[in-house]
């Protein structure tokens, strides 16, 4: 795919478009894809049919209604994407599972078989039961809950030839310039895939056979080999899926799927990981998962606060710069205010925006989610922004300093797989970093001299092979700096660090569950357990020259000492911000200019009460009525040599500047949510 900028928003299908061929529905697309280009979309992404093989038996009247909607967006000078998942087909016994699909899993367009009419179901000759993921505590096929669903394992040679097949029957018949291919990875976690294909694997990889979940030596022992490589097979099998779809795919065909935080303490349990989806890839998705900005009074809803993103969205730039390819964020809105905050979020984190409404995630009547605006409603003012001042988003994220990431400790330490382990240290690193108007770079691998990256922050990086640890010192030895804190591969890093590597835990404490058949319940072990503050003196040393060391996990040190470091030795930006209270800022550099994205960091939210008490199920997101920036000023304080411009995209008023010919003072208007500061560098 060219990296281009994409402005996206969800084309969603719903249960009556499938009246198709029909001459209202084609009206309705015609008027729609008009909309969408007056709303500054350039690409639209197709919802619904979401379990793509539930609609087995109608794929001639979904493929002719998506080559229309296709040929109507064409005409308007707008993309069509489409999107759907890769493994899942609903699946249901009783009236009770019939009812939890259709309420539940409305954005799905749930067009799903019994059990009994499921089992005859054959796509060229192969039964589709054939494909299925199995359980590795029953033996029997996967049961997803949450989905009332059964899954297709991307592992299997057969599926994966008949999956092929399909993308390229989709392609020819639609017309589609790009595909969303969702969902390969593990959704429950460490509960898959016990086929014979994930079995084998690993018998080929390690001589031995699966074992079964009562064996401790094998199940969450990360000193055992042979789980490590159960965990680095499982990662490859969703990496050789997208790889070989490619393989398939028309020269710059877009390729993307699902995807959060691959810095997460279960990203070894999904293997939902940037890097090892990029194997396929040309594109990565970072989901703004529920409510943007957070609304923070409803826990069976999903709410990560701003700075959060950040983080999650550090990792996913570095494996798409690694690729030389862009990111977007998919964010869900109700509103055009809603949809600014989600589209403001995601240029501050410099990927392209995908906006939602996710309506049927809001369990509202029909006659009332029809009131409700489109995304063509909603989108306008920011896409619009977007598009008419590209020169503003033409730059990439600027990189004063790296922060090592280490896959080593993620995937092969127990300390990696706990939330309170190494991802709160990687966490809490990058958003100390940007909370003080510093720009840092997540690295995979250590530069081989200080041009680029002066200096590299490893915070609780305790495992590292031994050629990353070669080219750490190589790094040191070529004039880089090193700031380390907490548990460390480092030989010459002194401490009483001893970690735990091995879980001792009943299989119905090990595994991931679905206890109310909505909610997925990730293990205790992975969300609470906690290792000891270190004994070590609260003393820097410095074992090597250039190395800086302090025992205590980045949490439990002086940061300021941290930061006194990285202002010493990071690169030097022609911007430099000294003041943006309650403001995360970013900068992103092209060669006309330096663009300061200031976001506001938190807000108070409010929800619709009167239509959040009839809601008949509650997931994800909320109804937002209310935005409004806290813990903020209004001022901005940086240093620039030259006169800078700044935008307000979405906030009534104007900015007062003051520029000395160095110092420059900003005094933005009130609940001004999200500012654009331009600064000349020629």
């Amino acid at each position: 795919m060219e990296n281009t900028h994409h402005r996206i928003a969800t084309w969603w299908m719903h249960w009556n478009d499938l009246n198709w061929p029909d001459m209202d529905n084609h009206d309705k697309i015609k008027r729609r894809a008009e909309g969408f280009a007056k709303a500054g979309v350039s690409a639209a992404m197709f919802f619904g049919a979401h379990f793509r093989w539930d609609f087995l038996p109608v794929f001639p009247i979904l493929h002719d209604y998506m080559a229309t909607v296709a040929e109507e967006l064409h005409k308007n000078g707008v993309k069509l994407f489409d999107h759907h998942s890769v493994i899942f087909g609903h699946r249901y016994h009783t009236r009770e599972e019939m009812r939890h699909v259709i309420m539940d899993s409305g954005p799905h367009l749930p067009f799903s078989p019994t059990y009994e009419a499921a089992a005859s179901w054959e796509y060229k000759g192969k039964r589709l039961n054939d494909w299925r993921m199995i359980d590795v505590k029953t033996g029997k096929p996967m049961y997803f809950p949450q989905y009332t669903a059964e899954a297709f394992c991307f592992n299997n040679p057969e599926y994966q030839e008949a999956y092929q097949d399909y993308v390229k029957y989709l392609i020819s018949e639609t017309g589609i310039d790009g595909l969303s291919a969702d969902d390969g990875t593990h959704f429950l976690h460490y509960n898959t895939c016990g086929c014979q294909h994930c079995r084998g694997e690993l018998k080929r990889r390690t001589g031995m056979e699966l074992p079964p979940v009562e064996d401790t030596s094998f199940w969450g022992n990360w000193d055992n080999p042979a789980w490590k490589a159960w965990i680095d097979l499982r990662y490859d099998a969703s990496g050789n899926f997208y790889q070989k779809l490619r393989s398939i795919l028309p020269e710059n065909f877009m390729l993307t799927g699902c995807g959060g935080s691959s810095a997460s303490a279960i990203t070894p349990m999904t293997c939902a990981d940037a890097r090892t989806l990029l194997r396929g890839w040309n594109y990565v998705n970072m989901e703004l998962v529920g409510n943007t900005p957070p609304y923070k009074h409803d826990p069976l809803t999903i709410n990560v606060p701003i700075p959060n993103r950040l983080v999650n969205s550090s990792y996913n730039q570095a494996a798409a710069k690694e690729k030389g390819v862009r990111t977007f964020c998919t964010g869900f809105a109700h509103s055009t205010q809603s949809a600014n905050h989600v589209w403001a979020t995601c240029k501050a984190l410099d990927s392209d925006a995908w906006i939602g409404t996710l309506k049927m995630r809001l369990g509202l009547p029909r006659h009332i989610l029809d009131t409700l605006p489109n995304e063509e409603d909603i989108a306008g003012q920011a896409f619009n922004f977007e598009k008419n001042h590209q020169e503003l988003f033409s730059g990439q994220i600027a990189g004063q300093l790296g922060v090592y990431y280490s896959c080593e400790t993620r995937d092969h330490m127990l300390f990696g797989g706990m939330a309170k382990g190494y991802p709160q240290d990687y966490a809490d690193t990058v958003k100390m970093l940007f909370e003080n108007g510093i720009c840092p770079h997540t690295l995979f691998t250590f530069p081989e001299d200080a041009k680029e990256y002066p200096l590299v922050l490893l915070s609780s990086a305790a495992g590292m092979t031994e050629e990353e640890k070669a080219a750490a010192y190589r790094y040191l030895a070529n004039g880089g700096k090193l700031v380390v804190t907490g548990p460390t591969a480092l030989k010459e890093c002194e401490n009483t660090w001893v970690l735990p590597n091995r879980l001792d835990k009943k299989p119905e404490d090990f595994f991931t569950t679905v206890p109310d058949g909505i909610h997925v319940q990730t293990a205790d072990w992975v969300k609470k357990n906690e290792i000891a503050p270190s004994n070590d003196p609260d003393v820097w040393t410095e074992p090597l020259s250039g190395l800086y060391y302090h025992p205590h996990r980045i949490g439990q040190t002086n940061q300021d000492r941290v930061l006194e470091l990285c202002r010493k030795y990071m690169k030097d930006m022609p911007v430099k911000v000294l003041e943006s209270k309650g403001y995360l800022s970013t900068m992103q550099v092209s060669d006309e200019r330096i663009v300061l994205h200031f976001l506001v960091a938190d807000y108070d939210v409010d929800i619709d009460h009167e239509l959040d008490k009839i809601r008949y199920h509650r997931s994800r997101v909320n109804l937002l009525t209310k935005i409004e920036p806290i813990g903020v000023d209004g001022k901005l304080v940086f240093e620039a040599g030259k006169l800078p411009e700044v935008y307000l995209p979405f906030t009534e008023g104007e900015a007062k500047v003051e520029w000395d010919g160095k110092l420059c003072r900003v005094a933005l208007p009130e609940k001004c949510s999200y500012a654009l500061v331009s600064v000349p560098v020629k």
